[in-house]
Parts: structure tokens; sequence; C-alpha cells
């Protein structure tokens, strides 16, 4: 069996693998090819982190494989290549800029309670997430947009929250979060925002305008309706 020592042997064979020239490779990157070459040669020394940022980002390549020690041959590249998600990203640039604390503003799901909630919440650099009631969950970078799965601590329902890439660098942008309301276990559909900075509640208040317009619960006749379509089996 054949070991990698370097990680531009790593870097040389993934290439080889998804057939990547290098100049398809410089062209997309806005690399010189005299640099793609160098980067794949471990005498030249020339291959630094933000190279190995860049690719997997262009092309879905994990990054566990230069960063993880033990994947050190042929075998072990290849099945991670193989077993690599092809909707979701490993996109180290955006997660660079979502990375760190952010303040998340929204209506709670209960309507006794119709003041904006604050909930700060933090991206960690291995895509881990976790909000300020230590409710826990995984960042899922996608081309276009992401999501942020969260597990809640209590009821262990799934929580999703949902938002636009290209907003992210504004330090303040909309997102779709799907959760159930505590209590009754309802199904909840909410707008909020993100913010990089703490926002005064009025402001944030203001932002979101009233909860009818930014808040959709679940109709039980459309379940009941779902329910009597449904045939019982056993």
């Amino acid at each position: 069996m054949e070991y990698f020592y370097y990680k531009e042997e790593k870097l040389k064979y993934v290439f080889k693998i998804l057939n990547l020239q290098n100049k398809e490779i410089s062209e997309k990157l806005e690399l010189g090819r005299t640099t793609v070459a160098n980067i794949q040669s471990y005498h030249q020394n020339r291959l630094r982190k933000h190279h190995l940022y860049a690719i997997c980002s262009a092309y879905n390549i994990p990054m566990e494989i230069f960063e993880d020690e033990s994947i050190n041959s042929k075998d072990k590249v290849e099945m991670i290549l193989m077993n690599r998600d092809d909707i979701f990203h490993k996109d180290y640039e955006l997660l660079d800029k979502l990375k760190g604390n952010w303040y998340l503003y929204g209506y709670p799901s209960n309507s006794a309670f119709a003041k904006v909630w604050e909930t700060e919440t933090t991206i960690y650099e291995d895509f881990f997430v976790e909000d300020m009631h230590g409710n826990r969950g995984r960042l899922l970078i996608g081309k276009n947009q992401s999501i942020i799965l969260k597990e809640s601590s209590n009821s262990k329902n799934i929580t999703s929250i949902t938002f636009d890439n290209n907003r992210v660098a504004y330090g303040k942008f909309p997102f779709s979060r799907v959760s159930k309301s505590n209590g009754i276990n309802k199904e909840l559909f909410n707008f909020g925002f993100f913010s990089r900075d703490r926002v005064e509640l009025d402001k944030a208040t203001e932002i979101l305008g009233t909860i009818k317009e930014v808040q959709l619960k679940i109709n039980y006749n459309m379940l009941e309706r779902l329910n009597s379509c449904v045939e019982m089996v056993g």
C-alpha cells in the first residue's frame, strides 16, 4: 500500500482522482499555472492553508483529507472522496465570515409573550453551533443558501434556520426558521434576523414588524384533513 507523507502528495492525488487539470484550476481560482504546479510538490514548499481552503471550497473536497494525518493512503483518500456530500460544502471562506458570536432576533412561539426575543448564538470553526440556552447543532453550507440544524436540549425537537449566503457579509441578514412551539409541540414558521452586534429590542421590533407579519402557525384543520386521508394499517 502506498502512503502519503506530505499534504502536497495528497493534493496531487486528489487532483488525479477528480481529473482536475492545472489549467482549469488556475482559471477557476485565479492562480498562476506555475503556482498550481508548485503547490503539488513538497520540494517547493509553497502549499499554504489558504490554498487548501480555496481548493476545497471550489471543488467540494473535504478538508479533513489534509488535516487528519491518519488519512495517509490512496484507499483512505478515495473513500473520503467517494462519501463526500454533493449538496453541502466545507466552504471555509464563508465559515470565516460566520464564525463567532451572533444575535438572533425573532418572536417567541407563545403569542402570550409577544415581545421580540434575543438569542446569542455562537458558530465555531468546526461548523458546530450552540446558543445561549444550550441548544446545539451544525452549520451546513450549500451553494447559495445555508442551514443551521439545532436540537433542543429539552424537547429534542429539531429547529432549522435557513439564510442566503450572499447576505452574510453585511453583518445583518434575515433568516427563516421552522420549529415546534414549546409546550404544545405545534409546528411553527418564523422570520427573523441575524446581527453581529446587539440590537436594542425596540429597534429589533421595528425591523421585524408585527408578529402576524413574520410568524405562521400550522392550521390543525389541515392536519385533520390529512389524517382523514391516511389509511390505518394494523
